[in-house]
Formats: structure tokens, sequence, C-alpha cells
């Protein structure tokens, strides 16, 4: 039986609560839906979380110029007050070098289903 509209739309409520802070790290382990979060954290940021409609949730963050990291960024990780929180959406890419030319923006859409 497929979960009933009012309570994804309560689900996105509570998700939107729960999802505090972005971070870039730079370890870059494989990502999965169940692995323990990121590692080697560089940079968090507080994150802009607006409920788009009843099912989905954007997230965002921008990393200025003025935050460098001699490591490169391969992580971003979405999750609570604490980097050490269990994430809510992590991911690795290819390696992105940090300096005081560049920036880097975070968006996300999370949608409940």
């Amino acid at each position: 039986m497929p979960v009933l509209d009012p309570l994804k739309a309560a689900l996105t409520d509570h998700l939107q609560t729960l999802v505090k802070k972005v971070s870039l790290g730079s370890s870059g382990h494989s990502s999965s839906s169940r692995n323990g979060g990121g590692g080697n954290i560089q940079f968090t940021k507080t994150a802009q979380v607006q409920r788009i409609d009843e099912r989905t949730v954007s997230i965002s963050a921008m990393f200025d110029s003025q935050e460098i990291s001699a490591q490169e960024i391969k992580e971003i990780v979405v999750h609570g007050d604490n980097a050490l929180d269990t994430p809510s959406y992590r991911t690795t890419f290819l390696p992105i070098r940090k300096n005081g030319t560049n920036e880097i923006r975070v968006d996300v859409l999370m949608e409940v289903r």
C-alpha cells in the first residue's frame, strides 16, 4: 500500500526541521545509502531550507572565495547541527580545488516518496 499524501506532507515538514547544515569534505570515500557520514570535513555552512511543495524540500548553501582548502573537495554532506549527525544526504564527485578564486554553490532537492 502506498504512503498517503497527508503523511508525505508531514514527513516533508519533519525533514525540513532535521536539515540544518551543508558541509564540504575531502575524504571522497564511496557514497552509499549505508555509510555513516562525511569524512574530513573542510567547511560547514548553515543551509537555506525551503519547502517547495508537499513532497519536496530545497537545500542550498554558498561557499564563497574566502574559504580556502589545501585539500581537494570531494564530497557534499547535508546534516543536522553537527557534522557527526547522521547525514540526510551525501555524495562524492571528482575533486575540486577550493581556493580564493572560486565559489561553490550547493543545491539539493530532496523528495519524499
